[in-house]
């Protein structure tokens, strides 16, 4: 039996064919077998979690018992990753199951997170691509219908309507449709019309070697459906370049049969591709099958922007804990690194920050909504939370008086620990959840139904934080839960979960978790001043301007939405007491400093409102 700290099992899932290999975690393959289709849209997800189960379970024999991670790149998983992770996990009894579609695995394994295009071309084909802000494309890849352009699957059926289009109205025979009858077992051509209602994509796609053979014996028509399929293919390649606006350099990774096995294929594919669009030359992809499959266990951290589902199953045990706490699998680790390693590695995992926070964009705009109901209606924002995650939340509450104009009471930050936690650390504060209740009680006037209280806690279990959004769900406030667990249970009105995943320091989350609560932070407090009229034109119109910078910003503002000169305008403010919104009203009403005031009251503060109130 083996003794090394755990296994992988990585598995890539096609619609006809399923490979199975076993690493240990150094990433030396143990042992592989390989099997018939797992696709979930093929031949349902049942019945390809049973496929995989029994590949993996022979890969297995003499081992059970290792620690064991499960990864997964399965062709028609994007609908099903999800409960596919949770039934992997569970029939393997692995730690973890990780689950995604099988392009995602190989533009990973091979780009990283830089820009890159991977084409592939077997049975199938598809082109999957990603830019330097984490955008991901698929271009292809829609089955025998729809797409697989490039693929043995439609070289085989351009020949085959090829030839029947050449028999039908031309009245000629092509050598090549002997040669195919042969290659399917076929007396005759003609045979083709029964074999074809019967005949398997696989069986279709194996054709594509007979059309391989004839085109190197330098058949013109087999040339012809080789050339015209290389240049559909290029054309995806090159469309997703367009698409995802690529530099022409940018590299192009080739995978799949017809790319490994046919050196014709691959210089006509090479060929269709010079165009001014791309000068990059394809190279075939360094880690492909099950061994691209094993970098989603290996990696540090997998980008945000991959969509994948993970689960974990018995040999988990315990609490789950938050991706935050993870540890760098098999990376050399950060104190090994010189400093320009640490900062490239530190980069590269900043770097997928702000796409976990898009994938969290329907939350936070609900959060957003929340938060500016809650100015709107004379409620608060209150920011609650320990540690980093409450220095945060303290931090943002801060700035919003001098930004926007709203009054300190309106936005508010509380640090577990109080204020003496701002920069000392406060032993067991988090963990005190009377605290919490007695903070939040102490306000004035007492919570309620137009405050919202959100909870920020990079684990999303922080103690102090859950009894805060409990009692202040008690007291009829709107609550918001804001973390970088997506393992975090549902404890609040909306849950805002970044998954950051590990940090380069286990468990620091004033890094990446750091980075992503501000990031969200000025989104809830910029959209909902914006929303409730703290903001006019893309300007702070409620700022006030309490230094000479601020006044020579106020001014400027002033100018530009009145047409002012700057010193009219600055004139201006100063006759309207120092408040922009005021001067622009004066200006463009033609009303008086009290008037505008009046005006401004009746809109509750909202400058667009009361611009546009007849």
């Amino acid at each position: 039996m083996m003794t090394s700290a755990h296994l992988i099992l990585a598995i890539d899932g096609g619609a006809t064919r399923t490979r199975v290999g076993l690493y240990d975690n150094h990433r030396a393959l143990v042992t592989e077998t390989s099997g018939g289709p797992s696709n979930p849209v093929v031949c349902g997800m049942d019945a390809s979690v049973r496929n995989i189960t029994t590949l993996c379970l022979r890969c297995l024999e003499g081992l059970e018992g290792t620690p064991l991670i499960v990864a997964a790149g399965i062709s028609g998983a994007t609908r099903h990753r999800e409960p596919m992770a949770q039934a992997l996990a569970s029939a393997l009894n692995a730690r973890r199951a990780v689950v995604t579609n099988d392009l995602y695995p190989l533009l990973f394994a091979n780009a990283g997170v830089e820009p890159g295009v991977v084409v592939i071309a077997g049975t199938g084909s598809s082109v999957v691509g990603q830019n330097a802000a984490g955008e991901t494309l698929i271009v292809g890849g829609k089955g025998t219908l729809l797409g697989d352009d490039g693929s043995g699957y439609q070289i085989a059926v351009t020949a085959l309507r090829g030839i029947t289009h050449a028999l039908d109205v031309l009245q000629t025979r092509a050598r090549l449709a002997d040669g195919l009858a042969k290659a399917a077992g076929l007396d005759t051509f003609e045979d083709f019309v029964v074999w074809s209602h019967n005949a398997t994509k696989e069986e279709i796609a194996q054709l594509s070697e007979t059309v391989l053979e004839f085109a190197n014996n330098g058949d013109d028509f087999a040339l012809k459906c080789l050339e015209s399929q290389a240049s559909l293919l290029a054309g995806q390649a090159v469309s997703a370049l367009i698409q995802l606006h690529l530099r022409p350099d940018t590299p192009i990774y080739l995978s799949g049969g017809l790319f490994e096995h046919s050196s014709r294929y691959r210089a006509m594919f090479e060929r269709a591709l010079l165009r001014p669009e791309t000068t990059a030359r394809p190279v075939l992809a360094a880690l492909r099958g099950h061994r691209a499959v094993a970098e989603l266990a290996f990696a540090e951290t997998i980008p945000a922007h991959l969509p994948l589902a993970e689960a974990e199953g018995q040999q988990g045990g315990g609490e789950s804990l938050s991706p935050t706490e993870g540890h760098a699998s098999d990376e050399v680790t950060i104190d090994r690194l010189t400093a320009q390693e640490i900062v490239k590695r530190m980069n590269r995992a900043d770097a997928s920050v702000a796409v976990a926070v898009n994938r969290c964009s329907d939350e936070i705009a609900r959060a957003i909504e929340f938060a500016a109901e809650a100015i709107a209606s004379g409620g608060r924002i209150i920011y609650t939370g320990a540690g980093t995650s409450g220095r945060l939340g303290v931090l943002d509450a801060s700035e919003c008086p001098p930004t926007f104009g709203v009054p300190p009471e309106r936005v508010v930050g509380i640090m577990a620990g109080s204020d003496r936690a701002l920069r000392d650390s406060v032993e067991g504060a988090e963990d005190d959840e009377s605290a919490a209740r007695t903070d939040l009680t102490l306000l004035h006037p007492p919570l309620g139904a137009r405050d919202v209280v959100v909870g920020i806690a990079a684990s999303g279990t922080t103690p102090y934080v859950k009894a805060g959004l409990r009692h202040a769900a008690a007291c009829g406030a709107r609550t918001v839960l804001l973390c970088c667990n997506p393992r975090a249970k549902d404890s609040a009105d909306c849950v805002i979960a970044v998954d950051t995943g590990a940090e380069v320091v286990a468990g620091s989350t004033r890094l990446k978790a750091g980075t992503a609560t501000k990031m969200v932070l000025n989104m809830i407090s910029t959209g909902a001043m914006a929303l409730a009229g703290y903001v006019y034109d893309g300007r702070m119109v409620r700022m006030r301007p309490a230094n000479s910078k601020l006044r020579r910003r106020a001014a400027r503002m002033v100018s530009a939405l009145t047409g002012l000169t700057e010193d009219l305008a600055a004139r201006r403010l100063e006759d309207a007491g120092d408040d922009i919104a005021v001067a622009v009203l004066m200006t463009r009403l033609a009303l008086d400093r009290e008037q505008a005031i009046g005006r401004l009251n009746h809109a509750h503060g909202n400058l667009r409102r009361a611009l546009e109130e007849s």
